[in-house]
């Protein structure tokens, strides 16, 4: 009798662990729908991606709004993944080793030239800051880890875009609005893309004064072990300081990327992506 409820039991929880929650699943496939598609996405596309009436979806959908999931654009009703994703992304990053290799090598660049030194990831379609080392005498506080950074006018979303995919760059590019920061900001795509083809080149990308006037950074690639850009990692100081030292800060920069690529894995080639 002992055995017979034993088994049962067994039974019962085996079943249990296979169960799954058709509300859940449903939110989760939303979600997974982002990855597959453009940035944004209509209540109708939402729908035909994963084959639910649009009333259905729309409920989801609002769950996820209020859970800041996902996101309402206003202007064009179109639906994109809201902050808490990017969040949960920058707190996997943060329990890898990745994280633990970089944050080394980047207090290292830090307090070789007293310069704010910024590590940066392309999670879903934004350049997103992952992490973040000061000096003591810091110039600047902004941006923080978890920041989304503009990509045409920061050197670490120049060598970022640089490297990905066409795929995704394209995507990414399609509706990019080049706002102009200071009168030295790239405000065309066209220009934008011969910026990209010096970056591929060089191996490094600049910030010259186009986000804040006065305000300079230099930044280069971290690469995976299949060769594929993860990351990028950029210092950011007084324009004054790079123009009497760039030539140290592009060797050190580069220095630094190639020996965090090294750890982790990477041995060359670069998986160079189609200009």
């Amino acid at each position: 009798m002992e055995n017979s409820k034993e088994a049962k039991k067994d039974v019962s929880n085996h079943h249990m662990e296979g169960r799954i929650i058709q509300s859940v699943d449903r939110a989760v496939k939303i979600l997974l729908l982002f990855l597959e598609k453009e940035r944004e996405l209509a209540l109708k596309d939402i729908a035909a991606g994963i084959d639910l009436p649009k009333p259905t979806v729309h409920t989801i959908v609002n769950t996820l709004v209020q859970n800041n999931l996902l996101e309402q654009n206003h202007e064009n009703a179109k639906y994109r993944l809201g902050s808490v994703v990017f969040r949960l992304g920058i707190q996997y990053i943060r329990n890898k080793d990745f994280l633990s290799t970089v944050s080394v090598w980047a207090e290292r660049l830090c307090y070789r030239f007293n310069l704010s030194v910024n590590v940066s990831m392309l999670i879903g379609n934004q350049v997103v800051v992952i992490h973040r080392v000061d000096p003591n005498d810091v110039i600047m506080t902004h941006p923080q880890v978890g920041s989304v950074m503009p990509i045409h006018c920061t050197c670490n979303g120049k060598v970022l875009l640089a490297y990905t995919n066409r795929e995704t760059r394209d995507t990414i590019l399609k509706d990019y609005l080049f706002t102009k920061a200071t009168e030295k900001t790239i405000s065309n795509r066209a220009d934008f893309e011969k910026e990209l083809e010096k970056i591929r080149a060089n191996g490094i990308g600049f910030n010259n004064e186009e986000g804040i006037l006065g305000i300079r950074a230099i930044g280069g690639p971290i690469f995976d072990h299949r060769g594929k850009i993860l990351a990028a990692i950029g210092t950011t100081g007084y324009a004054t300081f790079f123009d009497e030292n760039e030539i140290k800060i592009i060797n050190d920069v580069k220095m630094t990327c190639s020996s965090i690529s090294r750890q982790l894995g990477f041995t060359g080639p670069v998986s160079a992506p189609e200009a």
